[in-house]
């Protein structure tokens, strides 16, 4: 048998090495080389005010064009976010799987701080919280047990206005004149102090939604101002909302009801307790769904209890249910 032996003289050796060195260069760089992750039909804005600036995020149905047209007689429900730059996005992929399984339309506005150190600004504390009558507050206690004065409270009908008066108008009007959004229904989500918010619109203006979701809300906050105050009123209105409004409130599991876990130490169960929800919590909120079933105004409650969902997790957990119970329920 007759072999052929390949011999590779040194310097075409080398000439090849650097061919192939170069082309790997070549590859790394188009793999290394980053850019911002992009979701289709989606929009921001930075919104400069009186108040300081807010981040304007906006979502529309994959099914739509860039031109944000939708077709004719289609029926388009619409979603609003306070902290939306913690919850925006979880909304939009929860509503898109929806667009895909059930054929539904929903247009996602979020409206929250621009990035920043932390998800959650300071400047929630007045923005999401009503005023007072006598403009006083039971400021919140620090971990030492001395009340916080690095938090103000009482601005939520200013911040109110900038979101019907300009967001809504913008979305409307500006970003989709060929959409109906007037077909659908609109829904307010808000979580914690945003729960606070979403029920002081409910009780103030409650024409602007069709849905209220208020997940983990601080019922008691500022001696249960929301109960004796706005919610009183509510309910003793001449006439009733109409059509009547539908609300939702959703809620993690509270500090009562949890077990040590077999070795857990001390201090694991003693962070988990103070991430728990407030042993408040359960309760303010059932009273308040079973005094507001006797009001006109609200055609429906829907109520849930997520258990093993702290406070802070029950918010996306609230956020799901709740998107699923405004879009494909009865509220």
């Amino acid at each position: 048998m007759q072999r052929t032996l390949l011999r590779i003289r040194p310097h075409n050796h080398q000439r090849l090495l650097s061919k192939t060195r170069l082309l790997t260069r070549r590859i790394m760089t188009q793999m290394t080389a980053v850019s911002h992750a992009r979701v289709p039909n989606t929009c921001e804005w930075i919104a400069h005010t009186k108040r300081g600036d807010y981040l304007v995020q906006v979502a529309w149905p994959l099914c739509w064009g860039e031109d944000r047209v939708a077709p004719q007689n289609e029926v388009v429900n619409t979603l609003y976010l306070v902290d939306g730059n913690a919850y925006f996005f979880t909304a939009v992929d929860v509503t898109r799987r929806l667009e895909f399984t059930n054929s539904t339309r929903t247009v996602v506005v979020g409206v929250g701080y621009p990035p920043g150190k932390y998800v959650y600004d300071f400047r929630r504390g007045p923005d999401l919280t009503p005023p007072s009558a006598d403009g006083t507050y039971d400021l919140p206690l620090d971990s030492k047990g001395n009340p916080r004065t690095d938090i103000s409270f009482g601005e939520a009908h200013d911040f109110l206005d900038f979101i019907q008066h300009e967001v809504m108008t913008h979305v409307h009007d500006k970003l989709f004149p060929k959409a109906s959004l007037h077909t659908g229904k609109k829904a307010l989500f808000g979580h914690s102090y945003g729960g606070i918010f979403t029920l002081n619109t409910m009780f103030t203006r409650p024409d602007l939604f069709h849905t209220y979701i208020a997940a983990s809300p601080i019922i008691w906050w500022n001696n249960h101002f929301l109960v004796k105050e706005q919610e009183a009123a509510f309910i003793a209105r001449d006439k009733p909302v109409e059509p009547p409004l539908s609300l939702i409130v959703t809620w993690g599991t509270g500090k009562q009801d949890l077990i040590k876990k077999p070795g857990e130490s001390e201090a694991d169960f003693k962070k988990r307790q103070d991430c728990s929800e407030d042993e408040q919590m359960r309760d303010c909120a059932k009273e308040l769904a079973e005094r507001l079933e006797k009001s006109p105004s609200v055609s429906s409650i829907w109520t849930r209890e997520f258990e093993g969902e702290d406070h802070g997790s029950v918010a996306v957990t609230g956020l799901q249910h709740g998107i699923m119970q405004f879009i494909l329920g009865k509220a």
